[in-house]
């Protein structure tokens, strides 16, 4: 949609600031992980269930989750969008790639930024984590995502 010859853009004010996230303890040692630059997925002792990211009950049989495994399969690109204009329509120097990035044998996926030829990025392409040096316990403590 377009208003005068330029992209229609909503702004949206939220109150993202008033709320505080608190991961709980399994979301925590989660994080934690991240910071040592290791993704790994929470596992359901009842149900067998393997999903990221944590929660603190399971999302198929609602058990209490307490135990975070390693995740065997690599990454890979289930779907994405490229991004070539600002909040403003403006057209961006280099297009944003943001991708849903999933796991082979883990339900659920992360939501993160894949660096890569826009041309060349395909879904169920393989993909590998980049870590920041500087870790925090963040999902920002990825960078991005590239093809492996």
């Amino acid at each position: 949609m377009s208003v005068g010859g330029k992209p229609y853009v909503r702004e949206i004010e939220m109150e993202i600031n008033a709320y505080h996230y608190t991961p709980g303890p399994i979301g925590l040692k989660w994080l934690e992980e991240l910071k040592k630059g290791s993704i790994l997925a929470a596992l359901c002792d009842r149900c067998g269930l393997k999903y990221i990211p944590p929660k603190i009950y399971c999302p198929r049989c609602f058990s209490e989750v307490t135990r975070l495994v390693e995740i065997s399969g690599k990454p890979y690109l289930a779907g994405f969008t490229i991004v070539y204009r600002d909040f403003d329509g403006n057209q961006l120097e280099e297009p944003i790639i943001v991708g849903l990035i999933k796991f082979e044998g883990v339900e659920g996926g992360l939501i993160h930024y894949i660096r890569a030829q826009p041309e060349r990025v395909s879904i169920g392409m393989k993909l590998e984590p980049v870590f920041k040096s500087e870790r925090r316990g963040s999902i920002t403590d990825i960078e991005y995502f590239r093809p492996a």
